[in-house]
């Protein structure tokens, strides 16, 4: 007797995880905004939490844009853990792009999420930032 497996199965004990990618160009925000937003609510993120989402993808993507390497893409990754919204956006730049803590961006960022990280990992075409966030509903200081 053979014995089968079913895909579905395997995928039922890992979160899923959307990514998008768009070119490092502010005119692609909105994009990012409204994927962002859609993933949101469908987590059944209430709206007050749903306009965080937005904009601390929105700051974070912006970030990154403007010491994005010419040419390159922005990755926006989004995994919804229950009651945890994990993005993560990254995206080939220049040196020192997310290094200042105190600037108002980074104050909206730290407000926004439970949680932001950033790293840069040197690859063989420069420095990949990564800007991670974490989220659950209520999670600005309101």
């Amino acid at each position: 007797m053979a014995t089968t497996a079913s895909i579905d199965s395997d995928r039922a004990h890992t979160h899923p995880i959307v990514e998008l990618r768009v070119r490092a160009d502010p005119g692609q925000l909105p994009v990012l905004r409204a994927v962002a937003a859609a993933i949101a609510l469908q987590q059944d993120f209430d709206l007050d939490t749903v306009a965080d989402v937005k904009l601390a993808v929105d700051e974070a993507a912006t970030r990154l844009i403007m010491s994005a390497v010419d040419g390159t893409d922005v990755t926006c990754r989004f995994q919804a853990i229950a009651p945890t919204l994990r993005i993560s956006v990254s995206a080939t730049t220049r040196p020192s792009p997310a290094s200042s803590a105190r600037t108002f961006g980074w104050h909206v960022l730290n407000s926004l999420a439970d949680s932001v990280e950033v790293r840069v990992d040197d690859t063989a075409d420069g420095s990949v930032t990564t800007i991670d966030l974490s989220l659950t509903e209520g999670s600005a200081a309101r």
